[in-house]
């Protein structure tokens, strides 16, 4: 494959901002250059406006397989995955049964290579999600396992998170909390403020994640260790970091594209699709989480990616499911919310090279034997995100019928490709 006229972003490698044509064959970069003349039986694409970066990489995503395959299964999550840029999905492990054993790794991990998308498996902190056993963590990183969790709406006793932070040094593994403490929250359903007063909404206020926030940090300080703080969603929450981060720890945090862009506000008319954990909270807190992306505080936007059917979503609004879709839009949703705030290029970061990194690897650069990991985009334009779009087995999408600026092209990974279009 040749690709035409391709603006490379790429922000600490050897390419970033020229304008080159790029071969790929084998699974690798070939060769990069100016006005490259095409190979008899070369497939070429000269897209308008094209740019070109290392893949992006979603952390945290919600799958079904096993378990809840009517909601998402591997197919359709790669299928979404891929029409939003994303050639790696780390997938938390809230499945059923919990994907906690040697087995459930190696399943996943089979199933990567024949696809743009890879899948990347978190793994439990506790036995069955339940935040008081652990689990074998050096027999699972033996697997392939290197990032451990119970992902969102988990409460994580403190003596079992301080166990398994001291237990991760062995060989550098990594703990990741989503702070929220759902006994200061009994039945909340939206943040908790004018809006949650207005509709009647029992509320839930920040402190739910800066409570268990300042705990684990205070007992990561303690011990030692590398932990991931996923989902930030508050002013609180940001300071906090920061607060860890300027004491020299191995602290790192991601916040979701949904709450670069949305606020409490879009819960007045009672949309499920707007229900989520954490929830969308203040203006205030929106902007908080734009400037810890701006200082470093906040390393990785992701997806956030929630599938949930109907019959999960289409109820009284009280008893509808918390989560949102939001692979295929992210990247969109980025460079709406950060126009003004981030360069491109530093956007693009917070999806490719950041994650990278957090998932255990060294970045990609696009040169010459490399391999062919990329997302094809353009941040030009504006269009509006239909429900015909969504690649899924659910509709739970908040953006459907929002004007978002930009497109994703296609994904290049593992010697495959998916072009959207």
């Amino acid at each position: 494959m040749l690709l035409r006229n391709a603006k490379i972003i790429d922000q600490s490698g050897p390419n970033h901002g020229k304008t080159l044509d790029v071969r790929i064959n084998d699974g690798l970069i070939i060769e990069l250059g100016e006005d490259l003349k095409a190979k008899n039986g070369e497939e070429v694409k000269d897209l308008p406006g094209l740019h070109l970066s290392p893949g992006f990489v979603d952390l945290g995503a919600y799958l079904g397989d096993p378990g809840h395959e009517e909601r998402e299964d591997i197919a359709s999550l790669r299928a979404a995955a891929a029409a939003g840029g994303y050639t790696s999905v780390a997938v938390l492990p809230n499945t059923d049964p919990v994907r906690q054993s040697v087995a459930d790794v190696v399943y996943l991990l089979r199933q990567n290579g024949d696809h743009p998308t890879d899948l990347v498996p978190l793994v439990a902190l506790s036995k069955n999600l339940e935040g008081k056993d652990m689990i074998e963590m050096l027999e699972l990183n033996d697997a392939g396992a290197l990032i451990f969790t119970d992902g969102p709406k988990r409460r994580v006793s403190g003596s079992l998170l301080k166990r398994t932070l001291e237990y991760s040094k062995v060989r550098d593994l990594v703990v990741m909390v989503s702070p929220y403490d759902e006994t200061l929250v009994p039945d909340g359903q939206i943040h908790e403020g004018e809006v949650s007063t207005s509709l009647g909404l029992r509320g839930i206020p920040s402190m739910s994640e800066s409570i268990p926030l300042k705990e684990a940090l205070d007992i990561l300080e303690y011990t030692g260790g590398i932990m991931y703080v996923h989902l930030l969603s508050t002013a609180a929450g940001v300071a906090e970091v920061k607060r860890a981060k300027a004491l020299g720890m191995d602290v790192f945090a991601t916040v979701s594209a949904h709450h670069l862009q949305f606020t409490a506000e879009e819960l007045s008319g009672f949309d499920s699709c707007f229900k989520m954990l954490p929830p969308l909270r203040d203006e205030a807190d929106r902007i908080a989480l734009i400037e810890g992306l701006k200082d470093g505080t906040i390393d990785v936007i992701v997806s956030n990616h929630v599938a949930r059917h109907g019959e999960e979503k289409d109820l009284e609004f009280a008893y509808a499911d918390f989560g949102a879709l939001g692979i295929q839009t992210a990247f969109r949703q980025a460079l709406s919310a950060l126009k003004g705030h981030l360069s491109l290029a530093e956007i693009v970061s917070k999806f490719s090279a950041h994650p990278t990194l957090l998932l255990g690897s060294d970045p990609l650069h696009l040169r010459a034997g490399a391999p062919a990991n990329l997302t094809l985009f353009t941040p030009d334009g504006e269009s509006e995100f239909t429900a015909v779009e969504l690649k899924g087995k659910t509709n739970n999408s908040p953006l459907i019928g929002k004007i978002l600026p930009g497109a994703i092209l296609g994904v290049v990974n593992n010697g495959k490709a998916y072009w959207n279009n």
